[in-house]
């Protein structure tokens, strides 16, 4: 099975089921992991996939499947998981032998 196959297969079985709300387009849902950001006791965050250069307190970090290239929508792109919505501050691609295997991305929570 390839990594690909593998992460997605994973992401389709364990994950939260998240909606995405790009900026002008339709919302849709995904499968994927939001969870609290902390940089503390980590080696190299870069090892993981981390975008890099995002070390705020108080953010989140998403993983999710490569098929939903969230990597690429517009800015104001909002995710939103248990009546909870992120911004996307920051997000990328994680590649093994130049093949995506998933998807990263750094949020921070909506205020109103």
């Amino acid at each position: 099975m390839k990594r690909s196959a593998f992460m997605e297969a994973m992401f389709q079985k364990y994950g939260n089921c998240i909606m995405v709300f790009p900026k002008y387009k339709n919302k849709y849902q995904i499968k994927g992991f939001i969870r609290p950001l902390s940089f503390k006791k980590l080696p190299n965050s870069n090892e993981i996939g981390i975008p890099f250069d995002h070390t705020e307190d108080g953010g989140y970090i998403y993983l999710g499947s490569c098929r939903h290239r969230i990597d690429r929508e517009l800015e104001e792109t909002q995710l939103e998981q248990h009546g909870v919505r992120y911004w996307i501050v920051k997000s990328r691609a994680v590649f093994v032998q130049n093949k995506p295997i998933y998807i990263c991305a750094v949020l921070q929570q909506v205020v109103l």
